[in-house]
């Protein structure tokens, strides 16, 4: 059995980014395996990872992120985790042994996530508390130069008020890296399809905790995020993100304020 299995949903046009974040997953000292699922129109990534130990499948559609990666958590390899990564997740040295020693310490954890920072070091703060209608339309509707009126409200939402230097619950833990147990991922059969993409990550957290697992932020591992906030640049995405959204809302309860 594998010690920790991972996949990564791809698109035609991170040849150089999705190859520096394969290398640095299979850089770890434990067993691995990689999948690369590929959401592309053509199978133009298949030749990027030739000399590289990965299972490539190619979807020949854009089936969504949740879809894309629920194919390697039923496909895979057993393991006794499962990573589930964006493709422009830069993982250092040590973390994957530290994440997955500390799961290996925990059995009431059922996911785990690291530590995120920027390209500059600084931190990116991808731990939620449960989201509130209200606290999403405002980091994405509401002016920058108006965001200090809603500050202590956004913090909370973001957990800055516990901070992220140290080990806590996180009620929902970021889709761009989420090492899970493989057992229980199998027993939830993945993602809920119906997620395109956003917030298939938020249903996946309140899935385990309901089934009585921990979902855990461990400060002590880093993994770097050249995140791109897509859906605050595009209309389109901007769109999926509303009809997710209202997906999310409607199947745990709409709370406004």
């Amino acid at each position: 059995m594998l010690d920790c299995s991972a996949s990564i949903v791809a698109y035609n046009n991170q040849f150089k980014m999705l190859r520096t974040s394969a290398e640095s997953f299979l850089s770890s000292s434990l067993n691995t395996r990689l999948y690369i699922v590929d959401n592309s129109p053509h199978p133009v990534l298949k030749n990027v990872f030739n000399d590289l130990p990965v299972e490539y499948y190619f979807y020949g559609q854009n089936v969504g992120y949740g879809r894309a990666h629920n194919w390697a958590i039923k496909n895979g390899k057993e393991s006794r985790y499962h990573l589930i990564m964006n493709p422009d997740i830069i993982i250092t040295p040590g973390a994957i042994e530290s994440l997955v020693n500390f799961m290996d310490n925990n059995e009431d954890v059922g996911m785990v996530c690291p530590h995120v920072i920027n390209e500059d070091g600084t931190d990116q703060y991808l731990n939620k508390r449960y989201p509130k209608v209200f606290d999403l339309f405002a980091r994405r509707f509401i002016p920058n130069f108006l965001h200090f009126l809603f500050k202590h409200r956004m913090d909370r939402y973001e957990m800055k008020d516990l901070g992220y230097d140290k080990i806590c619950d996180v009620e929902v833990v970021s889709g761009a890296f989420m090492l899970c147990r493989k057992e229980i991922l199998k027993a939830l059969e993945g993602f809920d399809p119906r997620y395109f993409m956003y917030f298939e990550d938020f249903d996946l957290s309140r899935r385990l905790q309901q089934h009585g697992y921990r979902t855990v932020y461990y400060p002590n591992a880093t993994v770097m995020h050249l995140w791109e906030r897509a859906a605050h640049k595009n209309v389109r995405m901007t769109i999926i993100f509303i009809v997710n959204m209202c997906r999310y809302f409607n199947k745990w309860g709409w709370k406004w304020f």
